[in-house]
């Protein structure tokens, strides 16, 4: 985690791999260390955020309609003049509709609700979908499952991923008993996990506001700030990226969208502009669904620097994309072990790398 407020980062940290305890932790420190709690306001449910036009203004406001959780049967209506939406896009689980899935007499479960690998104690488990979510649930729950079947259509799955958990092609049915392959064959299965990933969903814009085509949101420019209605800024569509330094720097360039510091392109070359942006992807060969893809080689911190440009700051510094593409290369070749190294910054370019008492060997070839 990179923090360009000079926050004192996490009290007695003791390692570079982080719990979501430790991150939330984080958080409420920050936050009560710039004293900014007072202007949170929880327990709110947004119902709908409409525009309103200002005659003889092309800027909008916005209406905003309310209610808290604890007492939804009361709406509230507040007037403002931009909206960030940071709903993110890890909380609407997608789960394939397969064959035979209703018949299923185990235990079934999206990775957005998994908690403890406890549940499946001696139980045999197929998991569904293999990227980095799957990966780390499979190797979880391998620990307390009796067997763990991890079900992908991956041709770069990781070479160092522990044996005793057993791949299979994704299935394509299911049985009251288990889980259907390609070739037929049936496989017995306590459980199911089902690690496919989640749909963006902003159910309180309405269809006029915001479009989402297969998984591609329009009409947003640089994939965040809204074409028609630069004052509506969405945080964290990219996938898969580095989140908390790269969010640090859309909340700059937000902020200076809003005061006018940050000059954006007409409504017609932004347009033109995220166009052009999707069709090269779809060139580079990656499918509709990726449009806002950011996981390949260097397409991250070109898009920062991209970012920075338009917001008149500096982009992040080259020590991160080293860090993010030495952390990924030894996740790829040393997954079981990838966790216990921890990882020091030294300067703007640098970094050294920490290799614990009795911890494995590397294998990775360090760029620090």
């Amino acid at each position: 985690m990179y923090d360009k407020l000079k926050f004192p980062t996490f009290k007695g940290m003791k390692t570079s791999y982080l719990t979501r305890q430790e991150c939330l932790q984080y958080l409420n420190d920050f936050i009560d260390h710039f004293n900014i709690r007072k202007n949170i306001k929880v327990h709110t449910y947004v119902r709908d955020v409409s525009p309103i036009k200002i005659p003889g203004s092309k800027k909008v406001k916005w209406n905003v309609v309310i209610s808290d959780t604890r007492k939804l049967d009361e709406v509230q209506t507040e007037i403002f003049d931009s909206v960030f939406v940071c709903s993110g896009h890890d909380w609407n689980e997608y789960i394939p509709n397969i064959p035979g899935m209703g018949e299923f007499k185990g235990k079934t479960m999206h990775s957005r609700d998994y908690r403890h690998a406890e549940l499946f104690e001696g139980l045999d488990v197929a998991v569904l979908g293999a990227h980095y979510t799957g990966e780390d649930v499979s190797m979880q729950i391998a620990k307390q499952a009796k067997k763990v079947y991890v079900c992908h259509s991956r041709t770069n799955f990781p070479p160092s991923f522990p044996k005793h958990i057993e791949q299979l092609p994704s299935f394509t049915s299911m049985t009251k008993n288990g889980i259907v392959l390609p070739d037929g064959r049936e496989v017995k299965v306590d459980a199911v996990v089902f690690c496919t990933g989640y749909r963006y969903s902003f159910p309180f814009l309405k269809n006029d506001v915001i479009q989402i085509n297969d998984e591609r949101i329009t009409p947003i420019y640089k994939h965040m700030i809204h074409i028609k209605y630069p004052s509506l800024i969405f945080f964290n569509i990219p996938r898969q990226w580095s989140y908390f330094p790269h969010l640090n720097e859309f909340a700059k360039l937000a902020v200076r969208i809003i005061d006018g510091r940050a000059k954006l392109p007409t409504e017609e070359e932004m347009m033109k502009e995220s166009e052009e942006d999707f069709q090269s992807r779809l060139k580079e060969g990656l499918i509709p669904r990726y449009a806002h893809y950011m996981g390949d080689i260097d397409r991250q911190w070109r898009y920062n620097e991209e970012l920075a440009k338009l917001g008149g700051f500096p982009p992040l510094p080259p020590v991160l994309e080293k860090l993010w593409d030495d952390i990924m290369d030894e996740r790829y070749m040393n997954i079981t072990h990838n966790t216990e190294f921890n990882y020091e910054v030294t300067g703007h370019d640098s970094y050294r790398i920490l290799n614990p008492e009795g911890s494995k060997t590397r294998l990775s070839k360090a760029s620090g």
